[in-house]
């Protein structure tokens, strides 16, 4: 073969075994060997992302459903009457209306006041009584109503009881329909002269207070003086204004001491501590009409003493008839406190006053 030949084929063949090279890539060689090779480039490595789907999960409720969206759990006040519900008006629901809060009709008994309905309620207790509620829920007796209990009550003018406002001659009706004023009134009992002192005379009228059941009963003294005090130096009270002096019926005697004083009373002092009427009754006093001691020496002693030759200056409480020449001089003469002079020994009444009021406001 031609030499020339042989040489081309082996250049081409040699040519033919070199490796492709990779892009980039180069010849490493060695310098001990002279010769070269050519690394082969590792497989890219491939990476296997596994997606996994989580199905969404439901809580079963307790209905019962697997509903994602369940139903508005019934409830009072939802304005739908349910199966356990007797009635519901939503957002009118009341404990003062037609239907509670509870879902529970109103009705006589529940303890609950039914507005415009009922004029009271309190449940068990609605079994009547003065000052109660009665069975069908309508008020029973009680202060204000304008008719008097007298196991309860003094007064009653219904509208006008507290407000200072009067009818007639009576005097004003407190709040709790009480008499608003200083009671007044002439013993049940009799007594001589030995009442153990002006201090005896104030224990009398206060027992006598205490068994009629008065109240303030620990406040009256009596109508009393001696040598040296009279009720205008004894009483506390006998500046105040604003309170009346009255009976225990409610009739004003005076607005005042300055008027009682000035005028006599407007009537009689004809009502005992039981409520019992009495007339023409005399009265130890030994008190002029000023409220001063009428006599110096004529006082029975101090009121120590029932002695048939001592004496003391007595008044008559009041006449049957308020009217007439003879009212007439017993009022402007003041014969209620000064009128004639007793001996000791006789028994005769005395008046009490109350003395330690407190006034409404």
């Amino acid at each position: 073969m031609d030499l020339r030949l042989l040489v081309v084929l082996a250049l081409a063949l040699g040519a033919a075994c070199v490796p492709n090279q990779a892009p980039g890539g180069g010849m490493t060689g060695s310098s001990s060997t002279g010769t070269s090779t050519t690394e082969e480039p590792l497989p890219p490595e491939t990476t296997s992302i596994m997606t996994t789907t989580v199905a969404p999960t439901t809580t079963t409720p307790t209905t019962g459903t697997t509903d994602a969206t369940t139903s508005p759990v019934p409830t009072c006040g939802d304005g739908v009457v349910d199966p356990d519900e007797d009635c519901d008006l939503g957002a009118e629901n009341s404990n003062s209306g037609a239907c509670t809060m509870m879902c529970n009709p109103a009705v006589c008994g529940d303890s609950l006041l039914w507005v415009d309905h009922e004029e009271c309620d309190f449940g068990p207790g609605n079994v009547g009584g003065f000052g109660g509620c009665n069975p069908d829920c309508t008020l029973a007796p009680h202060c204000g109503d304008g008719q008097v209990d007298p196991e309860h009550e003094e007064c009653d003018l219904a509208a006008l009881n507290g407000t200072g406002m009067s009818l007639g001659d009576d005097a004003p009706c407190g709040s709790s329909c009480r008499w608003l004023g200083r009671r007044f009134f002439v013993s049940s009992t009799q007594v001589d002269g030995d009442l153990g002192g002006l201090a005896g005379a104030d224990l009398y009228c206060r027992n006598l207070a205490v068994l009629a059941g008065l109240e303030s009963s620990g406040t009256f003294r009596a109508w009393l003086s001696d040598g040296v005090d009279s009720p205008l130096t004894r009483f506390e009270q006998i500046d105040l204004t604003g309170v009346p002096l009255i009976l225990l019926s409610g009739r004003i005697v005076a607005e005042d001491f300055t008027e009682l004083f000035a005028l006599g009373p407007r009537t009689g002092i004809s009502i005992t501590e039981t409520g019992q009427s009495l007339f023409e009754e005399r009265a130890w006093t030994n008190t002029s009409p000023a409220s001063e001691p009428f006599s110096a020496v004529d006082h029975c002693a101090g009121w120590t003493s029932a002695g048939n030759q001592l004496k003391s200056r007595v008044g008559i409480n009041a006449l049957p008839l308020e009217m007439g020449p003879a009212w007439d001089t017993w009022r402007d003469e003041r014969h209620w406190t000064s009128v004639i002079t007793s001996t000791c020994e006789k028994v005769w009444r005395i008046y009490c006053v109350e003395d330690g009021v407190e006034p409404e406001e």
